[in-house]
């Protein structure tokens, strides 16, 4: 969103509440501020995210598709070879295609096998589920990368994990046996008490549906139907969240929600086409998947950068 834009944006609030956000997000930059002057400056954040993965899907009749776990053992091989090495790495839903726990377990295998543990310097990883998944299946077999919150509202994977000066929010829109996303009531009251904990601090939320209207009409009719309004209202009141990070849309898309950048990483599966006309009926498209690598300080704020996973030619010293 371009500057101009922005301001377009604010002038149409109220007077009121836009010096209410302003003043929220100054403060907020001079406590970052103060943190600066008063420590060593903090070595940059990378937090890598990769979303969709589907494993359990049968792609035996796609041309040239070697299976969504081959495809995400080789988005987990690119995680571990980047340099700097992420310290965080998001799995943003539909984590299978059909919530099975052998497609599970196939994910925790594959993370095993190409990944350190956190503990021996991997990254820290956190999931939550998509419309694809079985939540209750998904924490059964991944445990403590879905970190469920002590007062998440009953049957929500809602995550709240600080690391590294950042907190992590993660959110649950599963409408059980439905594909599109919802925010009811009991969640966003306890996403209102996680921002409160976190006052004054960075914070990055996760969540499956996208809060946004893409364009593409079929997916944005099984986006996030309910609570995004709400959403972005607690997200301008805090003034300090730094992203809100996403999937569902099988593609890299960009837009924003209550002052914060709103990023959809491609699936490390399959894309769907970009068919920004009204109407349009989905069809995928093999293009290259990529990882979601995000840079933050608490000086700079994000930088949010897409790796393809697969090999091209170069680098070439220009």
């Amino acid at each position: 969103m371009t500057r101009g834009s922005q301001q377009v944006l604010q002038d149409n609030r109220p007077s009121h509440r836009r010096r209410d956000v302003q003043t929220r997000r100054a403060a907020h930059t001079e406590s970052a501020a103060a943190r600066k002057s008063t420590a060593r400056p903090d070595p940059p954040m990378l937090i890598a995210h990769l979303t969709d993965p589907h494993i359990g899907l049968d792609t035996a009749t796609w041309p040239d598709h070697p299976g969504p776990a081959e495809m995400l053992r080789r988005a987990f091989a690119r995680v571990r070879g980047l340099d700097p090495a992420p310290e965080v790495l998001l799995l943003s839903g539909d984590l299978t295609d059909a919530g099975r726990e052998v497609d599970y377990d196939t994910l925790r295998a594959l993370l095993k096998q190409e990944l350190s543990a956190h503990a021996d310097g991997g990254p820290r990883v956190l999931c939550i589920p998509g419309n694809h998944d079985d939540p209750a299946a998904a924490r059964r077999v991944l445990g403590e990368l879905m970190p469920v919150a002590a007062d998440a509202p009953a049957g929500c994977m809602c995550l709240h994990v600080e690391h590294g000066g950042l907190h992590f929010i993660g959110l649950d829109t599963v409408v059980p046996r439905q594909p599109h996303g919802a925010l009811g009531a009991a969640q966003l009251d306890w996403l209102a008490r996680a921002l409160q904990r976190a006052a004054g601090q960075p914070v990055i939320v996760l969540l499956h549906h996208p809060p946004l209207v893409t364009g593409i009409d079929a997916m944005d009719a099984c986006g996030l139907l309910q609570g995004g309004a709400e959403l972005a209202r607690l997200v301008a009141a805090h003034g300090g969240v730094q992203l809100i990070a996403a999937g569902h849309m099988h593609r890299p898309i960009v837009g924003a929600l209550g002052g914060a950048p709103v990023v959809v990483a491609p699936s490390t599966s399959h894309q769907l086409e970009l068919d920004l006309r009204p109407g349009a009926p989905l069809a995928m498209r093999f293009e290259p998947p990529m990882i979601g690598l995000y840079r933050w300080t608490a000086a700079d704020g994000i930088a949010c950068h897409f790796r393809a996973v697969q090999d091209f030619p170069g680098p070439f010293l220009v």
